[in-house]
């Protein structure tokens, strides 16, 4: 197992990746999952050991690009559908627990509208009551060794993210080359241009001078 932290090798994956995880979390529990990807969002469906419907909907964007109107449309399919919903993110917690927070908070918790017609909070977001849940990076992280997982996890996907130490080193010195060789070629031009100027110059004083000492011919 490399030494890399659990929480590192997570922050690098995209959502398709991070789906899987969940989904082998979910597996190490005895729930079923179906994944269902629509206009770009990648969602999770999960039934409990012996159910035939799904009990909740897992939201997954690594990015945390959730957005306010977006999320509560996603809390109401939720509700009318009887199952529980969760947003997923091993991205920005702080920014995704806003944008949470902005979908149900009341008049009070808002600020008045800006000239764009947004509003921003006026409590923290852990003030704000919402039927949905945020699970963050940490959560995955504790949910993975819980399960057992972490470690597999680790080995399994650090390597397409993690480059070798000495691969960086490499990618740094050939980047340094490339501006050292610029700046001598740079600096070559730059000293012929000056040669020619001072050869021009030293014929035209020896052509005035020889005017003066001989005249014209």
């Amino acid at each position: 197992m490399s030494d890399v932290s659990l929480s590192s090798v997570l922050s690098f994956l995209d959502t398709d990746d991070a789906a899987t995880v969940v989904e082998r979390v979910r597996a190490a529990r005895g729930e079923r999952t179906k994944r269902s990807v629509r206009d770009g969002r990648t969602f999770l469906f999960a039934a409990p050991d012996g159910e035939s419907q799904p009990a909740e909907v897992v939201w997954i964007d690594v990015e945390a690009a959730f957005d306010a109107r977006s999320v509560e449309a996603f809390a109401e399919r939720c509700d009318d559908r009887g199952v529980y919903g969760t947003l997923l993110t091993t991205g920005d917690e702080e920014r995704a627990a806003e944008t949470l927070a902005l979908a149900f908070a009341t008049d009070e918790q808002l600020d008045e509208p800006d000239e764009d017609g947004d509003r921003a909070l006026l409590v923290d977001p852990d003030e704000v009551e919402r039927p949905i849940d945020l699970v963050a990076l940490s959560d995955l992280v504790d949910a993975l060794e819980d399960a057992g997982l972490d470690d597999d996890i680790i080995d399994e996907y650090h390597e397409p993210h993690e480059p070798e130490f000495e691969e960086i080193l490499d990618e740094i010195d050939a980047e340094e080359a490339r501006a050292a060789a610029e700046a001598d070629a740079a600096s070559d031009t730059g000293s012929g241009r000056a040669l020619a100027l001072l050869v021009a110059a030293v014929v035209v004083v020896a052509v005035v001078a020889a005017l003066v000492l001989f005249g014209p011919l």
